[in-house]
């Protein structure tokens, strides 16, 4: 794994994709709840690509210099997940997503057998950046992570066996 230098610019195209991954999670149930499996399918498939591409940068900057990350586990629908801080930017994350190997030399205040008890609450009116996801992709595939590349596959099926590509057209 090639270690990433956790720069503003990383965190800040790291927190865009975060933020849309959340709002993709919103807008696939929606569209299944209204019957419209074709832009859930596209939503999940893009959502799920975002939070991998998430899992990477994030471990990246652990391998870069894991001093640079701290963290600490919170309880979350009763499972313990590490909230990360890494140049004031805080991140979310399953623990087992980015391994034991590099959780293991991150500075963590707790641990996963003691969480503390601070339900995870998603804020989407709160916002640190107006970067858009075009922008905040395009930078993250210079420093070598596609989104593209974190899709489980290029197509969907959408409605009447249709395919749908859902790779993000200017990666």
């Amino acid at each position: 794994m090639e270690p990433l230098e956790p720069s503003d610019d990383l965190l800040e195209s790291l927190y865009v994709v975060n933020k849309v991954a959340k709002q993709l999670a919103d807008d696939a149930t929606a569209a299944y709840e209204r019957g419209d499996a074709t832009r859930s399918n596209v939503c999940s498939a893009r959502k799920n690509a975002l939070y991998r591409t998430k899992t990477t940068v994030l471990s990246r900057i652990v391998a870069y210099d894991p001093s640079t990350v701290s963290g600490e586990y919170h309880a979350i629908n009763g499972d313990a997940w590490l909230h990360l801080t890494v140049n004031g930017w805080r991140f979310h994350q399953p623990p087992r997503a980015i391994g034991s190997d590099l959780t293991d030399r991150i500075d963590v205040a707790n641990s996963p057998s003691d969480p503390r008890d601070a339900p995870y609450v998603r804020d989407s009116s709160v916002e640190r950046s107006d970067r858009s996801l075009e922008e905040a992709l395009r930078h993250l595939a210079d420093c070598g992570v596609d989104a593209n590349d974190h899709l489980s596959r290029p197509t969907i099926s959408g409605t009447h066996d249709r395919i749908v590509d859902v790779r993000w057209p200017f990666l």
